[in-house]
């Protein structure tokens, strides 16, 4: 009897999602079976179950090759894989298709459409017009609180994020979203209530208790974070998003091996591309900068980014490891290859500008030039949002230090733990500013709370061997 009622309601289902309301199809197709295998990838991709969720895009388009929304939908997935070449081939696909397709269907694919080509402005005005063409559309309202969160507008994204939870108070995307643009503007309680109903709508899934987990990371809660990603791993042994945030969190535990392995683990898991295999190549690099090999961090990150030229994780790292070798040129003409890339994805007024003039800073303190690197920093905190102003505060106090200004850099220490009490870099900091000033009881307290974090680092972890100079030298003996 149960069989039986399950195929009703899922005829019906297929029905209404055909016709829509008011008799307009919501999706143009006339194969049961493309429909089956596309709301399939639908929720893989609601639970970033990637891998699975690619699949069963492409089982529904070997059911019907025209199906549009079916390749729009493959074009945002493999633009959350960063997959730029695939996403847009996927696009123009759907393109050549969307001339017989409902309005509906012609907005949702123009506005992926625009993102895709970095026309914000295009993009937000199709999500518009979706939303005010089609009330119940909650992923239009989805879309638009992610645009608006990356133009550091929040208090939009927020009213977007509830929206699409007026329309839907089980839509656990929009519910995960409106947590995380909290956690931005560091309103964490409002973040953490967020968060739990999440793991409350969906139960079974993995991805609610590893974004809890991202929450506890925040706050420097790395021991209590590790557990919620573990329980995320019982629910789905190989997600990948819990598995790579591990490797995170063992990394800023200095746990450089055991990181390696799981970002690499991580990384099997997805479809592969060049874009993950340059990823990898910069997640080896980056352990070797840490490590103090920045040679081989500089031949992975060239690497990588003859892999993928687009990849700013690699060229970002190159920019900080050539600096630690004092190759500035070298380090300049990358700097204008990112230049370059930021213009060609209309990022000038995004909040990725922050991660720019942060690593302008990093680099103009490498040269000695340090008025112009506090320069930076100012201009990074403009991009800024509550919750990430610590680590342009951070490297305030880098700077502050190395002009032995030890009471504004003390200020910067104390604006940055406000955010992350335990955030490793800003104690370190903090550790050489009291061993300069002469305390010794401060600088035994600090040094003691990273030993303490760093208690399984691998021996060649460079920081650890940084702290244990600055605990053994005559001023903190």
């Amino acid at each position: 009897m149960n069989g039986v009622r399950t195929v009703a309601i899922s005829a019906l289902a297929l029905g209404m999602l055909l016709e829509g309301c008011g008799r307009e199809r919501k999706l143009s197709t006339t194969s049961e079976e493309a429909v089956h295998r596309y709301l399939d990838g639908v929720t893989l991709t609601d639970k970033f179950y990637y891998a699975e969720a690619k699949d069963a895009f492409q089982k529904s388009l070997a059911a019907d090759s025209t199906f549009a929304m079916a390749w729009a939908r493959l074009a945002a997935l493999n633009a959350n894989l960063e997959n730029e070449p695939e996403a847009l081939h996927d696009i123009a696909r759907a393109l050549r298709f969307a001339p017989k397709v409902t309005r509906r269907e012609q907005l949702f694919i123009g506005m992926w459409n625009d993102r895709l080509h970095y026309d914000t402005k295009a993009a937000i005005a199709a999500a518009d017009s979706l939303a005010t063409l089609y009330p119940d559309e909650k992923e239009a309202y989805l879309f638009l609180g992610n645009l608006y969160e990356k133009n550091k507008e929040f208090d939009a994204s927020i009213r977007s994020y509830q929206k699409a939870i007026v329309i839907d108070s089980t839509y656990a995307p929009a519910v995960m979203s409106l947590g995380y643009a909290y956690s931005a503007i560091n309103e964490q309680e409002k973040a953490i209530v967020q968060m739990q109903r999440y793991i409350r709508l969906a139960p079974e899934a993995a991805d609610p208790l590893a974004s809890y987990a991202d929450l506890l990371v925040r706050a420097g809660r790395y021991e209590e974070a590790l557990v919620e990603y573990r329980k995320s791993l019982n629910l789905k042994p190989d997600y990948w998003y819990a598995i790579r945030q591990i490797g995170n969190v063992y990394a800023i535990m200095g746990r450089l091996n055991a990181a390696g392995e799981q970002f690499h683990r991580a990384l099997h898991l997805l479809p592969a591309s060049a874009q993950l295999e340059a990823s990898g190549l910069a997640a080896d690099a980056f352990l070797n900068f840490h490590r103090g090999k920045y040679q081989e961090a500089v031949n992975q990150y060239t690497d990588a980014l003859r892999t993928d030229t687009t990849s700013f994780e690699a060229a970002f790292g190159m920019v900080y490891t050539l600096g630690k070798l004092h190759r500035f040129a070298e380090a300049e003409r990358t700097v204008s290859a990112i230049e370059r890339e930021f213009e060609r994805r209309r990022l000038s007024g995004s909040v990725a500008m922050l991660g720019f003039y942060l690593m302008r800073s990093r680099l103009l303190a490498e040269e000695d030039s340090l008025p112009e690197a506090l320069a930076a920093c100012r201009q990074a905190l403009e991009f800024s949002s509550p919750l990430t102003r610590g680590a342009v505060f951070q490297q305030m106090a880098k700077i502050h230090l190395r002009q032995s200004e030890f009471e504004p850099a003390l200020d910067d220490c104390e604006e940055a733990l406000q955010i992350n009490p335990n955030a490793p870099e800003t104690l370190l900091a903090l550790t050489q500013i009291y061993r300069e000033k002469g305390d010794l009881r401060m600088t035994r307290e600090i040094g003691g709370r990273l030993l303490d974090l760093w208690n399984k680092a691998d021996p060649d972890f460079v920081e650890l061997g940084t702290l244990r100079h600055l605990l053994s030298t005559k001023h903190a003996v």
